[in-house]
């Protein structure tokens, strides 16, 4: 490569000095790029990503809220010390259950199973005839029976009781005609029998009772924070003792059950067994074929073991994010430095129109330690093909941090159907020859006089 010589005449040795190692590089920067080719690492273990691209019939038409912009969009700023890379498996935790039951029922006694006291329960009318503020029960109604026989009656046997009208003059979210109560303190826990006389009939009423003083948790984890359509869902739920150890200990299930619900509503059963280790699990691949609608796939499952020959029913809820792969990262790479910016460009194939949006967090390493230096963000419209979006990091943001740099946290997503298509820990790592630095503060300052120096002409 050739240059061509540059005269820079300046007052300052130390200012022409700076001067001509930045018209060097602004050279050297627009010369074709002669570095190694670089690639997106192997995917680690967690890592989502889309092989291929799926697109239904259903998803091929423009998408976005009115007046989505189709404009690039690029920006980067300094990371925080308090910087979170990554996300970890959805998780959700439980110490109440639901059932559901009659009027009958509750005319007959409906039996509530507890293991701490001070249980909260909480009725809540379902039938669909007329208002259901008319099918509310009053605490001062129902009846609590104790394991030894005895009927509370009147309010007896219960503490904080909450009728459904002062309920809903307390504007908090329960449903109308909802009410509740706490069971008593010196009635211990247990198994308890609640009886409303004078009902009759098939009108439905989900009973809620939770257990905020219970040492006995139930746990449901998934294996990802996300998911793409064709991937495989792993569950495992876990019912754990705080018995004052560092991870508590693990009771048996006799019984748990559940299912997931798609956004669109559709319902998919789940088997959960036991393993070697005595422990449940379930696996569903997940089918995300339905038509765009909003939420989160949801799993819904309860239940029930017996603790030192207490019966235990838990019921929990878990969302989880599950997304179509309209479009993919397909592992092009290119780099495109400036003096201002550190450039990454990734190609990208969408199947769908629609904006989409990468991001990314660049290290760097300082005292011998990768640390973060700057997040950065950009996103585009895009239909259906090949194209790229690129990550640009202010070269501001490399500071005093040398090699080796890595591009960590690389995040593919689709904003308007609000989907995560791809996510890599460990997406690229770069030299020293791939990053460009910004040019010295002293460009910037205001230059100081000098003495002139003694002639060298004839």
């Amino acid at each position: 490569m050739h240059i061509t010589s540059t005269s820079i005449t300046t007052s300052n040795p130390r200012r022409a000095a700076v001067r001509i190692a930045c018209a060097l590089a602004a050279v050297a920067l627009s010369a074709p790029a002669l570095a190694a080719p670089h690639e997106l690492l192997a995917p680690q273990k967690g890592d989502l990503s889309a092989s291929v691209v799926t697109a239904p019939a259903t998803m091929q038409m423009s998408f976005g809220a009115p007046g989505t912009s189709h404009d690039t969009v690029a920006l980067s700023w300094a990371a925080g010390a308090d910087i979170a890379e990554g996300a970890a498996p959805q998780r959700a935790q439980s110490r109440e259950y639901y059932m559901e039951v009659s009027a009958a029922d509750l005319g007959a006694g409906v039996t509530i199973h507890t293991s701490a006291a001070r249980a909260l329960v909480r009725l809540q009318p379902l039938g669909p005839s007329g208002p259901r503020e008319n099918l509310a029960i009053d605490p001062l109604a129902l009846a609590v029976i104790d394991a030894g026989g005895h009927a509370h009656v009147k309010g007896a046997g219960m503490q904080m009781l909450v009728s459904s009208d002062k309920l809903a003059k307390a504007d908090l979210p329960f449903a109308p005609g909802t009410s509740a109560f706490r069971l008593h303190p010196d009635l211990g826990s247990g198994a308890f029998t609640l009886k409303a006389d004078g009902l009759h009939g098939a009108e439905r009423y989900l009973i809620n009772v939770v257990e905020p003083d219970s040492k006995l948790a139930l746990t449901l984890q998934t294996d990802a924070p996300n998911y793409l359509h064709g991937h495989t869902l792993a569950l495992t739920p876990e019912l754990i003792e705080d018995d004052g150890s560092a991870n508590g200990r693990r009771h048996a299930m006799s019984r748990f059950e559940g299912s997931v619900v798609s956004p669109g509503g559709r319902s998919f059963p789940l088997a959960f067994k036991a393993g070697s280790d005595g422990r449940l699990r379930a696996a569903l691949t997940l089918d995300a074929d339905e038509a765009p609608a909003p939420g989160l796939w949801e799993v819904r499952a309860q239940g029930q073991a017996t603790v030192r020959g207490q019966k235990v029913m838990r019921t929990v809820r878990l969302a989880f994010p599950v997304a179509m792969p309209v479009a993919r990262l397909t592992g092009a790479l290119a780099l495109a430095n400036t003096i201002d910016s550190v450039a990454v460009r990734l190609g990208v194939e969408a199947g769908a129109p629609g904006r989409y949006e990468v991001r990314g967090l660049l290290y760097g390493t300082v005292n011998g330690v990768l640390v973060p230096l700057g997040v950065a963000h950009a996103a585009q419209w895009m239909e259906p093909g090949s194209a790229s979006i690129t990550l640009a990091f202010s070269s501001q943001l490399i500071g005093n941090a040398g090699a080796p740099f890595e591009l960590r946290d690389l995040n593919l997503l689709d904003q308007g159907r609000m989907g995560v298509l791809h996510k890599q820990q460990r997406a690229l790592v770069l030299d020293e020859r791939d990053i460009v630095r910004a040019a010295p503060a002293l460009l910037a300052a205001p230059a100081t006089p000098a003495k002139r120096a003694p002639s060298t002409e004839g």
